[in-house]
């Protein structure tokens, strides 16, 4: 009787360590695990196991699905980036059927706490969402206009003082709203 209270205590011993070991290994796992880490100029990034990566930027913790150097290639100039620095107000258009019409009018909502920049939508043509009909010969010095339109290519270039930016079909919108953010920030310059 006593062995097989021994024998007992001893399974009992076994088990309660390896579940202490799975629990501390499980603990480490946990403090330790991490995606990976890269450094882009003067940024930190971490990538987390959902894809994201993360960086502080102006003291706030900011997610970005790209790491910068994969937008490097989108054609965005920096005399782009000063005009809609310099700027106060600034209206996105676009076509009235544009596949990206939901992600350009999302869009506006970052610049006023970002950038302190108001934004405003407007459509190109006359349209049933009382928005205004605005296209690229509205824009001026003060108020630029960004023009966002399917094209056969991707990127960004300026005429006068209308930015167009352009997006092949099919592409992603959040890596050319990325690209512009990043630059914006001062990430890639």
């Amino acid at each position: 009787m006593r062995k097989k209270h021994e024998e007992r205590n001893k399974m009992a011993l076994w088990a309660v360590i390896l579940i202490a070991v799975l629990m501390l290994t499980s603990t480490i796992g946990y403090v330790f695990k991490g995606g990976s880490k890269e450094k882009y100029n003067d940024f930190s990034f971490s990538r987390t196991d959902d894809g994201r990566w993360y960086t502080r930027i102006n003291g706030r913790q900011m997610s970005f699905r790209y790491f910068p150097s994969e937008l490097e290639r989108i054609n965005l100039s920096r005399e782009i980036i000063d005009k809609i620095k310099n700027t106060k107000m600034i209206y996105f258009t676009h076509d009235l059927e544009n596949h990206y019409r939901e992600d350009i009018a999302l869009l506006k909502e970052i610049f006023w706490p970002y950038f302190q920049i108001y934004a405003d939508n407007g459509l190109t043509e006359d349209n049933a969402f009382n928005l205004p009909i605005i296209s690229c010969d509205n824009a001026t010095t003060d108020l630029p206009v960004i023009y966002f339109k399917e094209s056969n290519q991707t990127g960004f270039y300026l005429d006068n003082n209308c930015i167009i930016c352009e997006l092949r079909p099919g592409e992603d919108f959040t890596a050319l709203k990325e690209r512009l953010l990043y630059s914006l920030f001062g990430v890639i310059e």
